[in-house]
């Protein structure tokens, strides 16, 4: 668990003091903690002495303890492919490749999954299956084909879902048409992309409801979604995996489809209709 998973988890067991180092922390994680701990205290409005307790109540030897952790989060947050396969060899465990691939996707997927806060799904359901919002899907240069894949099956089960061509260009006229009634699921996992950063906060801005399904370290999107729900992205090798996030969006699809009911039936049933030639008998 990330300090900051830890910090959103429950912060009843810090002292006021230290919770407005908490929040102080929060709002500008991890930059807020890398300076010197007189910063982050002046930051706060607390004493220094304050910010060592609270490094220390994480379960830290002392604030350069604290920053070292969040250093750490911050450089598997960029981790190449590269600097993933020298880890991945170094660390590499006995057996087949394929017993050790298939065991820690599932023990990652698993965890990852379970670890999303039941109320955060069910409000991404509640905005997937509104038929009065608009539904775009996109991502980046790999998250992209996540993002049409979920677009192509909410088209089959309910109206006004779209996502661009290629599955990741958020348009000028995106931005400008944005309102209230959009839901933009944003696809974003490390080595993040600026331009997708500040389109969605720009979405944001205008009044669109953000579903951002990232990382365990949270897109910097994150910070203006609605609704955010982290994967796992660990693999045994030099690639992150998308597993948890492609079961995440079938997931997601199949619950919005219970939630429709009838009307997403009778839309399946007039979509085989109209497509009934395309499928060899």
């Amino acid at each position: 668990m990330s300090i900051r998973d830890a910090l959103k988890a429950d912060l009843s067991t810090f002292s006021p003091q230290e919770r407005r180092v908490a929040r102080v922390l929060l709002a500008d994680y991890p930059r807020a903690g890398l300076g010197t701990s007189a910063e982050l205290a002046t930051a706060a409005g607390v004493s220094p002495p304050t910010v060592v307790r609270f490094a220390r109540s994480l379960g830290h030897t002392g604030f350069p303890a604290l920053q070292q952790a969040l250093l750490d989060e911050l450089s598997e947050r960029v981790a190449s492919p590269l600097s993933l396969y020298e880890d991945s060899r170094a660390n590499r465990a006995e057996g087949h490749w394929l017993e050790r691939g298939v065991q820690l996707a599932t023990d990652s997927i698993a965890r990852s999954l379970t670890s999303i806060p039941k109320a955060e799904l069910d409000a991404a359901v509640t905005l997937l299956a509104d038929p009065r919002m608009r539904v775009t899907a996109v991502g980046g240069r790999f998250s992209g084909y996540l993002a049409g894949y979920l677009a192509r099956h909410l088209r089959q089960i309910r109206p006004n879902v779209s996502a661009p061509g290629d599955g990741q260009t958020i348009d000028a006229a995106d931005v400008i048409d944005a309102d209230r009634r959009n839901v933009f699921v944003v696809y974003d996992f490390r080595r993040y992309q600026a331009r997708t950063v500040e389109q969605v906060t720009q979405l944001a801005d205008a009044g669109a409801q953000i579903i951002c399904i990232t990382d365990e370290w949270l897109s910097p999107a994150a910070q203006v979604a609605t609704v955010v729900l982290p994967t796992s992205v660990r693999s045994s090798g030099a690639f992150d995996s998308a597993a948890a996030a492609f079961l995440l969006t079938e997931l997601l699809v199949d619950a919005v489809l219970d939630r429709l009911g009838p009307t997403a039936i009778e839309r399946m049933v007039r979509w085989e209709e109209a497509s009934a030639n395309e499928v060899l008998d």
